[in-house]
């Protein structure tokens, strides 16, 4: 018969001596300080510069902040004339305006109603290369605000597949859901106006799926849909 054969014991760590610990401690220290003082120079300027990114870090931070402030009351004072009906005038000012804050968070809001006003005085072409720049981003409410209005100067002008084309990319990547039933809406119309039905009506009954039952918008599009099935 075999014979059980215990299992031989690991030998446990030894234990560090507090005394050693301590010693190679104080050997790392004074290995630190005479590299220090072998390398006054060098160490001085790692501390300073150092120093220098942590203090320019800071101010650009502080500068960022106050610029995004300016942006805000600057902003606030020309809508505050915009209101008052001096639409033309704030033309010129909303043009300074992005020239200095237009890398701020403000900046869209002053090109889309830029561009609304231009558009308004008679030069969509002008407008159009004003929303350009945030138009791209649709998937940002105050992108998708300026290709909504980009789309319509589009439609405008006549170039009905690049409105389309740019509703249709609102339809699909809006955050909003009002500006994904609105685009919905204005791509079923253009389609149905150059004669696809069938488009229009699978935009349509996209847009009932955007709709709860009990809105008010719910029947008109019924219609709208029912008028083309029965054309």
């Amino acid at each position: 018969m075999a014979k059980y054969r215990k299992p031989a014991e690991t030998e446990s760590p030894k234990r560090r001596d507090p005394v050693e610990q301590e010693d190679a401690f104080v050997a790392k220290a004074v290995e630190i300080t005479t590299w220090a003082q072998r390398n006054q120079r060098l160490a001085i300027f790692a501390v300073g510069g150092l120093a220098l990114a942590v203090a320019g870090f800071l101010y650009y931070g502080d500068y960022k902040d106050n610029l995004n402030q300016q942006a805000a009351s600057q902003l606030e004072l020309i809508q505050r004339r915009i209101d008052s009906g001096d639409r033309a005038g704030a033309v010129p000012d909303l043009q300074v305006y992005l020239q200095r804050f237009g890398s701020t968070a403000m900046a869209g809001e002053a090109r889309v109603t830029l561009a609304q006003i231009t558009a308004e005085l008679g030069d969509p072409t002008e407008a159009a290369i004003i929303l350009e720049p945030v138009a791209g981003d649709v998937g940002e409410p105050m992108g998708a605000q300026a290709a909504a209005l980009l789309a319509a100067i589009y439609e405008d002008e006549g170039n009905m597949a690049a409105a389309e084309a740019l509703y249709m990319r609102l339809a699909d990547r809006a955050e909003l859901s009002f500006q994904v039933r609105d685009a919905l809406a204005d791509a079923a119309r253009l389609r149905a106006s150059r004669g696809d039905v069938a488009g229009a009506i699978a935009l349509y009954d996209r847009l009932l799926g955007e709709l709860d039952e009990n809105d008010p918008t719910r029947g008109v599009v019924e219609m709208r849909r029912a008028e083309l099935s029965a054309s």
